[in-house]
């Protein structure tokens, strides 16, 4: 039976096989055939969107363009003609004048300075005053121009040494230092020859000292005579008021 129906099949087929070619033959007729075009279909119709007012733009003022001052055009400049370069004149040079050669004043050898010269000691009269046991080799002043001449102008005295001054009478007495360069002991001795005073350690005046400057020393009591010593043998002879003097020519 199996069989039986293969067979059947198989006469079907054959007898559909001029059909199946037929169907065949007009699908290939179909497909070369153009296909109809396609209608297209209208898009909707929108409604026109209405058009905004235009809003009225305002136009940008315009800037004024700033004018600008004309440029006054510069004056024109006046050239100057060079002035012409004159030639130098040269001006004669007047031959110096010989200058008057001096002759040098010879040049004095310093002259050396001396020592000063000591005042020469007058001619005194001598006598030995004998006071406070020491005895004193004295020069004696008894005329105006030697009493005030005095001791001034000598450098020192010898300790053994002294100037004794006699005057006419009894009267207070004052002395300076004019000229001296060393201090005194000044005596005031009275007309009995007894001391009544002592001016100690006199001291001697700077040099230049002007007169006008000069202390003065002065007698307590009226005395005749004055003894003058080198400053301190007053102290060292034990010499005070009351002292004894004696006086013995040379």
């Amino acid at each position: 039976m199996r069989r039986s129906m293969q067979m059947t099949a198989m006469t079907e087929k054959v007898r559909l096989r001029p059909a199946l070619a037929l169907i065949a033959a007009l699908a290939l007729v179909s497909c070369a055939s153009p296909a109809p075009a396609a209608t297209p279909t209208p898009p909707p119709t929108l409604a026109p969107t209405p058009t905004p007012a235009p809003t009225a733009t305002l136009a940008p003022a315009p800037t004024p363009t700033p004018t600008l001052a004309p440029t006054p055009a510069p004056a024109p400049t006046a050239t100057l003609a060079p002035t012409p370069t004159l030639a130098p004149t040269l001006t004669p040079t007047a031959a110096p004048a010989p200058t008057a050669t001096s002759t040098p004043a010879p040049t004095l050898a310093p002259t050396p300075t001396s020592a000063p010269t000591p005042t020469p000691t007058p001619a005194y009269d001598q006598v030995d005053v004998v006071l406070g046991g020491y005895t004193f080799r004295a020069d004696v002043a008894d005329t105006p121009a030697l009493r005030q001449l005095g001791l001034g102008g000598r450098d020192s005295l010898a300790p053994n040494r002294a100037m004794w001054f006699v005057f006419d009478e009894a009267a207070p007495r004052s002395f300076w230092m004019l000229n001296m360069r060393f201090p005194l002991d000044i005596v005031w001795v009275s007309e009995g020859r007894v001391v009544t005073g002592v001016a100690e350690r006199v001291p001697h005046p700077e040099p230049g000292t002007q007169p006008v400057h000069l202390p003065t020393y002065h007698s307590v009591v009226p005395v005749r005579y004055v003894l003058e010593i080198n400053a301190g043998l007053a102290d060292e002879l034990a010499i005070v008021p009351g002292s004894r003097v004696s006086v013995a020519p040379r």
